[in-house]
């Protein structure tokens, strides 16, 4: 009997050691990437090729200050359903945007259950993508990276660049143009095909809503599929001493109807690394 005890223990401690190895090493994998982000090109100033409502609305956000730092974090209050009807999942989050490369590392924290929390990395690092998810943090239930996930994540950074006003006007990478119908659209260029969305004001030259058309989207299977995407932004305020919407939700396009996956609010912004 003793024998069968000590083995039980001796087997939850090596898991217990296994899995503190796997979620450090996970820790470890999103501190790096954020790293990278961090340590970009600093912004050589403000762009004077912007379209006027482009410019308008970055110098409107950084309160008509120069961007100066690589990279802009923020922290999030969300929740997220992994598909409609199957409820929502309260969720905290974390990122690090970069200004003058394009970039981003999100990562987030969901609960699911009394002991059990999933952590997700979700990132745009150097022209490639990542999508990571982990219960407790340790044992990998999705990874998703190449291919047309670079692109879709590319797309991302170009959707959230309502939250990084500096990046708007000091990233040189991304091409804006005024659509006839009164819409800025923002592209990057990328092979096989460019990341594109379009952005739609309000009669106060804020963005209100973001549209994107065959973004790649990964369901459950693991599988991609080409998808329309659309974003939303309320609630423009100061925060961080900028000027970005402090609500927004994000979702596909199902038929006529929005199916949003994710809402939230930004609760802190700012240039300093150790937010």
């Amino acid at each position: 009997m003793m024998m069968v005890v000590t083995g039980i223990v001796g087997g939850l401690v090596a898991l217990g050691a296994l899995h503190l190895w796997a979620a450090r090493r996970f820790r470890r994998e999103a501190a790096a990437l954020v790293g990278r982000v961090v340590a970009g090109p600093a912004p050589d100033g403000i762009r004077d090729d912007l379209p006027q409502a482009v410019a308008a609305l970055g110098l409107r956000g950084t309160g008509g200050n120069p961007p100066l730092a690589p990279a802009l974090h923020l922290t999030q209050a969300a929740e997220m359903t992994l598909a409609p009807g199957k409820g929502w999942q309260p969720i905290t989050a974390r990122q690090v945007i970069g200004v003058a490369t394009p970039g981003f590392v999100w990562e987030a924290w969901q609960m699911r259950g009394p002991l059990v929390s999933l952590r997700v990395i979700d990132s745009y690092v150097e022209g490639h993508g990542l999508l990571a998810a982990r219960l407790m943090g340790s044992v990998p239930v999705a990874r998703v990276q190449g291919g047309e996930m670079d692109r879709g994540e590319a797309m991302r950074y170009l959707a959230e660049l309502p939250w990084a006003p500096d990046a708007i006007l000091a990233n040189r990478a991304v091409l804006w143009r005024v659509l006839e119908d009164g819409r800025i659209e923002a592209r990057l260029a990328m092979t096989p095909r460019d990341a594109v969305v379009c952005f739609t004001l309000d009669a106060d030259g804020d963005i209100v809503e973001m549209n994107a058309r065959d973004r790649p989207a990964t369901g459950q299977d693991g599988h991609s599929t080409l998808r329309d995407w659309r974003g939303r932004f309320h609630d423009y305020g100061m925060i961080g001493g900028r000027r970005v919407p402090l609500r927004g939700e994000v979702g596909y396009v199902e038929g006529e109807g929005f199916a949003p996956y994710w809402r939230g609010r930004i609760t802190g912004l700012a240039t300093d690394p150790a937010m």
